[in-house]
């Protein structure tokens, strides 16, 4: 009756696709993998896993064997996508916006594995990924999942991935699964228990600051979930000084006074004054590879119509001006929550027709098979320690040192910011930070 009423009802849940990003600042282990069976990867960049590789997708595995540098073609449409998404949800906000750009691509690209016909095309138009070929694009991710794995000794990237079907009734295609497991390093759990076993696994994953990824449904019309947890984990190169954290002000959007608790430090960092900003560059751990980028417009400057100016190329362009100089920085310690759907932004961007139950084609899933829901949710949280973060995205798929120049940089109003690998260029987290309150 099950297989009945999937193939009749365009309005049932057939699969659901989670992401999870998070940065983790100190000690945490990785998450325990609750309900789920048939484990093929604990987490396939974990900091643990330096013993060997035998924990890891086969696709990452070799990568990592290989030392297979990451295709930039990818990195590069992923910045793009991700600007591009980010000015569409930064448009009109008049809050805090933070997004991983790494776990919407990452989930959007899983999910492309099923896509077929225009439905295909336009997502390789949305995420950018035209001139690469689908194994391309999971290769290129397995290269990215073994760049990641310890980058730093005080960083730690972590990922896990998993997929929940309905064990005594599973629709989804063996060749979707097998991607999943080879180039995503897949672990198996059984619907029965969701959502309660999915978000406790996705919690135990983001050391519990997303602990309801999966909202209450009728999971007996779920076919799939497909979930995968990325942990980072870093403590500034340089910590700030908590004995110099002091109240201070902070300029809103709207010209009001708020106020802040405003870390200071003097140091050496990348720096680059451009016409109407400031950009800044604060490293994470032993050798810098990973670390905040923050572009301060001027003062006066509406953060909304600066950020609409960035491209991957302008940022690029800036982040290719840093050079070394010594100055005075005042950084606000604040966390930044955000969540959205991104039904509206992603259909914007070209990618409308994967949430039309007519039109979408998801066959490479399970047959009739549409996008009813893309949900992300991010944390971000900045003290004197470093950086935690945690993303998590949900695709749901129904039926159908040399010193320069000093200079001064006060993080006192709005400003644009990003955690960015800098050896790969990916953006794991963006962000503009409007109110630290």
């Amino acid at each position: 009756m099950r297989q009945l009423d999937r193939l009749t009802s365009t309005g049932r849940l057939l699969a659901a696709l989670l992401l999870a990003t998070v940065t983790l600042l100190a000690g945490c282990g990785e998450g325990s993998d609750t309900g789920a069976q048939n484990a093929s990867m604990p987490a396939s960049g974990s900091s643990g896993s330096s013993g060997g590789d035998s924990s890891l997708p086969p696709a990452v595995a070799q990568a990592r064997s290989a030392d297979t540098p990451v295709n930039p073609g990818l990195v590069a449409a992923d910045n793009v996508f991700a600007l591009n998404l980010f000015n569409v949800l930064n448009q009109g906000s008049t809050g805090n916006v933070a997004i991983s750009p790494t776990s919407i691509a990452v989930a959007l690209q899983i999910t492309y594995n099923g896509a077929q016909g225009s439905t295909q095309q336009a997502m390789a138009q949305t995420l950018q990924l035209q001139a690469l070929s689908l194994a391309d694009v999971n290769n290129a991710n397995a290269a990215l999942q073994a760049a990641l794995i310890d980058p730093d000794p005080q960083v730690q990237v972590t990922l896990a991935n998993s997929l929940w079907m309905h064990l005594s009734d599973n629709p989804v295609l063996p060749a979707f699964t097998q991607a999943n497991q080879t180039y995503y390093g897949a672990q198996v759990g059984d619907l029965a228990g969701a959502p309660g076993n999915v978000n406790a696994w996705v919690s135990s994953q983001t050391n519990g600051l997303i602990t309801d990824i999966l909202a209450p449904q009728n999971f007996a019309t779920v076919d799939a979930i497909i979930v995968n947890a990325i942990y980072f984990k870093g403590a500034w190169s340089s910590p700030f000084d908590s004995h110099q954290t002091t109240s201070a002000p902070f300029t809103l959007a709207d010209g009001s006074q708020g106020s802040c608790q405003m870390m200071h430090q003097l140091g050496n960092y990348p720096y680059f004054q451009g016409p109407n900003f400031q950009a800044l560059q604060i490293p994470y751990g032993q050798t810098g590879r990973l670390s905040m980028l923050i572009v301060l417009p001027s003062a006066g400057t509406d953060l909304g119509q600066f950020v609409a100016g960035i491209t991957a190329v302008g940022l690029n362009a800036w982040i290719s001006e840093l050079q070394p100089a010594v100055g005075n920085v005042a950084l606000p310690r604040f966390t930044s929550s955000y969540g959205v759907s991104l039904v509206a932004a992603l259909s914007s961007l070209g990618m409308g027709v994967a949430f039309n139950s007519e039109q979408a084609n998801f066959n490479g899933i399970a047959p009739l098979t549409y996008l009813s829901d893309v949900e992300h949710k991010t944390v971000v949280e900045v003290d004197e320690s470093g950086t935690v973060a945690a993303g998590a995205t949900t695709v749901i798929v129904g039926t159908t040192v040399v010193l320069t120049p000093e200079f001064s940089m006060t993080m006192d109003r709005p400003f644009f910011y990003a955690i960015r690998d800098n050896q790969t260029g990916a953006l794991l987290f963006i962000g503009t930070l409007v109110n630290p309150t």
